[in-house]
């Protein structure tokens, strides 16, 4: 700990852990920057990258769904005048960020967590002020901009299952990296108990609500697909097949689109879909959907949401196995009849203001899912009328982007640290 700043660091034993680990991400940034052919991926993990303007908000999400999650917000802080340093930790948020803002904002990943390589972000950009999304509790990044007088903010602030049921010593160095946060802006009293159980200070803790939750005007979106279609979205490993084996015979001529979470899978899932004997087209290879196609495989970024938008019903991934759930406001937001699984640790909120049975559908296994689409297809009033319920719900809800703000604003207009 400092004596003059009282600021603990992240401790020996996590910086002589971290070495070792510095191996795993390199040969991790590697591959990964080539899965998702982004080959300076790797390189901006390694030595970091330029922003030119002075005195920015530093905005950091993990991956794609955090990434746009946020975006809204970091366009109400364009839009007010204040330059953006808007980062990531995987590549397919990069390209959203890219895709989605271009130069509107300076954009990059974070480096590497030891403390030369951390360090030298901070002094290679001017940032005033930091906010973090989510669940990205690096210690020593975050220690880094701390001990440079970085006002830091956690926002939409939530803990995994796992964070929570981690053994002593991580849950001590979590609670340790929740001190370096000015203020911890979370969705729900659920978070909120979670933040305080590792230690978070409840007077840095204020409820806000969900950023997942805001509701955009309803757009035309295009049509990828001819066909009527189920889609299975932002699936997992071993979704995918469990989804395909349970299908009931009588639903064949239905079209089947998949949307992984993470399409660098997408060889692996052609090849459970190939030993299931199924017909299918991948998007990827740009392969036509014919009139005998039983699966298309959405193996691309950037599309999920025109996909979604037209899908007779969407099953939500990520909520058959231990994953705890996707965002299901997106497909809410779309009017679509949405189903999900019984894993649901993180939209426990989303299921609760969608209306349990009346928004959403949660089901107990696969099983139980195919005969609520069974129910739902033969009777599409019924379909109909949740997704109309899903987005009603949506739309009562206040000004998510503007609650945000209005917490941020103090902190922007305090004077910027010297770097």
């Amino acid at each position: 700990m400092n004596p003059q700043t009282g600021l603990k660091s992240p401790g020996i034993g996590y910086r002589l852990l971290a070495l070792p680990l510095n191996l795993f991400w390199i040969l991790h940034g590697l591959r990964h920057g080539l899965s998702y052919r982004l080959p300076n991926y790797l390189s901006m993990r390694l030595f970091g990258f330029h922003s030119t303007d002075a005195n920015q908000v530093w905005v950091h999400a993990s991956s794609v769904g955090e990434v746009r999650a946020v975006t809204p917000l970091v366009q109400a802080l364009l839009a007010r005048g204040e330059k953006v340093l808007f980062t990531c930790f995987t590549a397919s948020g990069y390209q959203a960020i890219r895709r989605d803002l271009g130069d509107s904002v300076s954009s990059g990943v974070i480096p590497l967590e030891n403390g030369w390589q951390c360090a030298r972000f901070f002094t290679r950009h001017s940032i005033k002020l930091g906010l973090v999304m989510e669940t990205e509790l690096w210690p020593e990044l975050l220690f880094q901009a701390r001990r440079r007088g970085i006002k830091l903010l956690l926002i939409n602030a939530r803990l995994s299952r796992k964070s929570l049921q981690a053994g002593d010593y991580i849950r001590r160095l979590l609670a340790s990296t929740l001190g370096y946060f000015d203020r911890i802006l979370t969705r729900s009293d659920l978070d909120r108990e979670g933040l305080l159980s590792l230690g978070a200070s409840a007077q840095r803790i204020e409820i806000i609500g969900n950023l997942k939750s805001r509701v955009e005007p309803m757009q035309q979106q295009d049509r990828l697909i001819e066909r009527d279609y189920l889609i299975l979205a932002s699936s997992h490993a071993g979704e995918e097949q469990q989804w395909l084996e349970a299908r009931p015979a009588e639903l064949g001529d239905m079209l089947l689109v998949i949307a992984p979470r993470h399409p660098d899978r997408s060889a692996k899932i052609q090849s459970q879909i190939e030993r299931l004997g199924l017909r299918y087209s991948v998007r990827s290879k740009a392969q036509p959907i014919g009139p005998d196609t039983e699966v298309y495989l959405a193996d691309t970024l950037g599309e999920l949401k025109p996909l979604l938008a037209h899908a007779s019903i969407v099953v939500m991934g990520g909520s058959f196995d231990s994953t705890g759930g996707h965002n299901l406001i997106e497909p809410a937001s779309l009017g679509r009849a949405i189903i999900t699984g019984p894993s649901d640790t993180n939209i426990a909120g989303d299921i609760e203001l969608l209306g349990p049975g009346k928004g959403v559908l949660q089901v107990r296994d696969m099983a139980d899912c195919w005969r609520a689409v069974a129910e739902l297809l033969e009777h599409p009033a019924r379909a109909e009328a949740l997704g109309r319920e899903a987005r009603s719900r949506l739309a009562q809800q206040p000004d998510i982007v503007q609650q945000y703000l209005a917490a941020i604003e103090p902190y922007l207009r305090q004077e910027p640290a010297s770097p």
